[in-house]
């Protein structure tokens, strides 16, 4: 909003503006809209490597969501990011990349009831996350963790999530 305001005062027209912000298509990897697939939404947040940026990215969605997470560990602390998903829209977990079995344990240590898979790969997590998703739902990127594992870095390895999801047919 802070922006709009500039421009505005800076004599760019109202009807510019407006029409700048309805049509801006957001940052690329930061919750980023992918496609549409057979009901599903497919969201880009590969910039979200820290449980905290994950957490932001689950509270965003509205509706039913199967989470991509893992990847290098940077130690992070992995609880907060399960208390936060208790009461949120998350429907599945699956997990890879070096952070796989911490995952999972603070899943188990938190009592987290919900489903988890493990993959070996990136291309098996996503393939996995749209085996689990159903019309209506979000099939998130938001791995709480750094892409170094398996990419250079998170721009890669959103770039290859698009990817992937663009190759649906």
């Amino acid at each position: 909003m802070l922006s709009s305001l500039l421009a505005l005062g800076m004599g760019i027209s109202a009807d510019a503006v407006r029409e700048t912000l309805r049509t801006f298509p957001g940052v690329e990897h930061r919750i980023e809209f992918v496609r549409e697939f057979d009901g599903v939404r497919y969201i880009n947040d590969s910039k979200g490597t820290n449980p905290d940026s994950t957490i932001k990215a689950i509270q965003a969605m509205t509706r039913p969501t199967v989470l991509i997470l893992g990847g290098y560990d940077k130690h992070s602390d992995f609880h907060e990011l399960f208390e936060n998903f208790r009461g949120s829209q998350l429907k599945a977990i699956v997990v890879l990349g070096e952070t796989k079995q911490k995952i999972l344990d603070t899943a188990r240590d938190t009592g987290y009831l919900g489903y988890c898979h493990a993959t070996g790969t990136f291309e098996d997590a996503v393939s996995c996350a749209r085996v689990l998703a159903s019309p209506g739902d979000v099939v998130l990127l938001s791995p709480a963790c750094a892409s170094w594992d398996m990419f250079d870095n998170f721009e890669q390895r959103g770039r290859v999530f698009k990817e992937i999801v663009n190759r649906f047919a």
